[in-house]
């Protein structure tokens, strides 16, 4: 910008004025020269970029972290895939392990949660135990109760083990060694159900093993009229035998014994030895 200046008819133009030439004068403090700052200082500075290289240390290992969380506790290679059980004859493999769904997470797991299931479902299954195999296994160890006795109950047979609880239905070919007991009451029988008291299997099994050996007598069937207290057993010799399970078995089969020697020619419907010291025969 130029300034006119009128003096006497004469026009004298003064110096070109700049703005920002006296601004910089103005502002400028007196006695004080130009600051330079170097391209490197001026440019280069970020709060971000320049944090401490331990900073930047943390945030790489938090990352590995979070990845390594994610990729043991969600990623499918620690899917479980394959099952392997061992130790079962009494239940199969596939009905044990419809109690877990493959895909689940092996870390993430509940073994605890598994084996009572697996317990609760199948009353043949004793105990349970469940061990992970990495990075996708699990193997499954079943401890089964023993069968004791098969129990006829109408048209149908139940397999009761050594507890006295049902553990499932069965064909009259399956267990043939077992000892077989007929209901004549035909009461009915669920999977599950305590049945039998041990007491009772203890001694229909001592009766069963000893019979023969103590009277010369083949037993050819068990069945219960009334109470499991009075278990009755047929034998070849056309009559059969009353029994009390709450006296010692032992001592019964001798009193049968005894009277069978003395009396055998009279005996042709039943032989009576539940009271104590008294035998009755028909």
């Amino acid at each position: 910008m130029s300034i006119f200046v009128v003096q006497g008819g004469f026009v004298r133009i003064s110096e070109k004025y700049s703005y920002s030439k006296y601004r910089n004068k103005e502002s400028r403090p007196q006695g004080s020269g130009r600051v330079f700052v170097s391209p490197k200082e001026k440019f280069s500075f970020n709060p971000i970029i320049n944090l401490p290289a331990k900073f930047w240390g943390n945030i790489g290992l938090l990352i590995l972290i979070v990845f390594g969380l994610w990729f043991v506790f969600y990623s499918r290679f620690f899917q479980i895939k394959e099952i392997i059980i061992e130790g079962n004859s009494l239940v199969s493999s596939d009905r044990i392990s419809k109690n877990i769904d493959l895909g689940q997470n092996i870390f993430r797991f509940n073994i605890k949660n598994t084996r009572e299931k697996i317990i609760a479902n199948n009353p043949l299954i004793g105990d349970v135990a469940i061990y992970r195999g990495i990075p996708n296994a699990l193997k499954i160890v079943i401890l089964e109760r023993k069968p004791q006795i098969i129990w006829q109950s109408g048209d149908k047979y139940y397999l009761v083990d050594e507890s006295g609880t049902v553990g499932r239905e069965v064909s009259n070919s399956e267990f043939p060694d077992l000892i077989r007991i007929a209901d004549r009451k035909n009461m009915p029988v669920h999977v599950g159900q305590h049945l039998l008291s041990e007491s009772f299997i203890n001694f229909s099994e001592k009766i069963n093993r000893d019979f023969f050996s103590e009277v010369n007598i083949h037993p050819t069937g068990y069945y219960i009229t009334e109470t499991t207290f009075d278990p009755y057993v047929q034998t070849d010799s056309g009559f059969f035998v009353k029994f009390d399970t709450a006296r010692d078995a032992k001592k019964q089969l001798s009193d049968l014994k005894d009277i069978i020697i003395a009396y055998r020619s009279n005996i042709h419907e039943y032989v009576d030895v539940r009271i104590n010291g008294w035998a009755y025969y028909k």
